[in-house]
């Protein structure tokens, strides 16, 4: 057992490991890879500490929450995380290593902000109330960081917003988002932005080349940009093994994983649903002067037979936590495509699709990057090669 360095840990359910030392984490979390994976013929090599085991987070959305009993004289909101389990209640956030060093300042700018403008949170199951969450990504790379305020619809006092930001922490750029929608999401129906651009651009680095990515409020981008490096590196080297020509990223998100392997083929494309993403990884590849790259937005499951009549000799797969759909595992079972790289953050997931996908492939390599420290959380890759008598 190691001493946890944040007071809220035990309230907080977002370090629940926080109490273990970093090399224990690592142990345990590649216990758990392993238990899952070997019932399906999967030896998962080595795990790949996080190159920062604190501050390595580059994106974290806090909730505004009431004070109830009111405290008489005392502060009128909560701005925090929601604890563990309990989705209706907020944990006043004073400190954190996660996000930086810098984020405790930029909450309670917020709040004093609130307190001085009368301004009340939301309460989702009245629905009553102002501020809904307030969103927060940092460039770790480059160093541009973007705030955005989530309310609900109403008049608001941008520019006194932007100012409190501003004189507490180093932003960039600065936003306002509006969710007009009961649903207790940090999503936005439409954004004004008060300061700056609206986006940041963050770079990751590799011994070869050096990429950047344009991240809007909403796109996805991989939480622990180091640790990404660390990630798409191991995909890059294993596919300069391969040496394939065409190469299919399925759920692309902001084409990452596509741009960062596409100098290495002669084609690189891309499937995603959300469109927002898919406009990002267009615009991260002009960014970057990659030209041969193609971004299609849909559903992976609708798009998969007609994206592999391409025949692409490497298919990459980075599903959501819930896996790949049904439909989608069909087609690639019916097609095969030559190799596969599996990328996943749910070993449960992956040992289920890789239990269906071993009738035609074989596991050639496992090997696990911890992108999330102190918590229960691990992305692991697996390399599937096509089984010769199933051609």
């Amino acid at each position: 057992m190691s001493p946890p360095r944040c007071s809220h840990f035990g309230s907080c359910g977002g370090c629940s490991l926080q109490d273990l030392s970093y090399e224990d984490q690592l142990s345990l979390k590649l216990g758990k890879v392993s238990l899952l994976l070997e019932p399906v013929g999967a030896k998962p090599g080595r795990i790949h500490p996080s190159p920062d085991p604190w501050f390595y987070r580059n994106k974290m959305e806090f909730s505004f929450g009431d004070v109830y009993p009111p405290i008489p004289g005392g502060p009128s909101l909560y701005l925090g995380l929601k604890p563990k389990g309990r989705w209706y209640q907020i944990l006043d956030l004073r400190e954190c290593f996660l996000l930086s060093p810098e984020t405790p300042a930029l909450l309670e700018a917020v709040r004093r902000w609130a307190g001085r403008e009368g301004i009340l949170p939301y309460n989702s199951r009245r629905h009553t109330g102002f501020l809904r969450h307030l969103v927060v990504r940092e460039a770790k790379n480059s160093g541009e960081r973007l705030v955005l305020l989530v309310t609900a619809p109403g008049a608001f006092p941008g520019e006194s917003f932007a100012r409190a930001v501003s004189e507490a922490y180093p932003a960039t750029t600065i936003l306002r988002g509006v969710n007009g929608k009961s649903s207790d999401t940090a999503v936005s129906d439409s954004m004004e932005i008060l300061m700056g651009s609206g986006v940041i651009t963050e770079s990751l680095r590799f011994p070869e080349e050096k990429l950047s990515f344009r991240v809007s409020p909403h796109s996805f981008f991989q939480t622990n940009t180091r640790g990404t490096e660390l990630l798409y590196g191991l995909l890059r080297s294993w596919a300069k093994e391969l040496g394939p020509k065409a190469i299919l990223d399925l759920y692309c998100g902001g084409g990452g994983i596509a741009l960062s392997l596409a100098s290495l083929c002669q084609k690189a494309t891309g499937a995603e649903l959300q469109a927002s993403s898919i406009e990002d990884a267009r615009a991260n590849a002009s960014l970057n002067g990659i030209k041969n790259t193609q971004f299609y937005c849909g559903a992976v499951e609708v798009l998969l037979a007609a994206l592999l009549d391409i025949g692409p000799e490497l298919v990459v797969l980075d599903p959501p936590r819930a896996g790949l759909h049904p439909k989608a595992l069909e087609v690639l079972l019916s097609c095969r495509p030559e190799s596969l790289f599996y990328v996943s953050c749910n070993p449960e997931a992956l040992a289920r699709d890789l239990g269906a996908l071993t009738r035609f492939y074989s596991i050639e390599r496992v090997e696990s990057v911890d992108l999330f420290p102190h918590t229960d959380h691990i992305e692991t890759v697996a390399w599937l090669a096509r089984k010769r008598d199933t051609i």
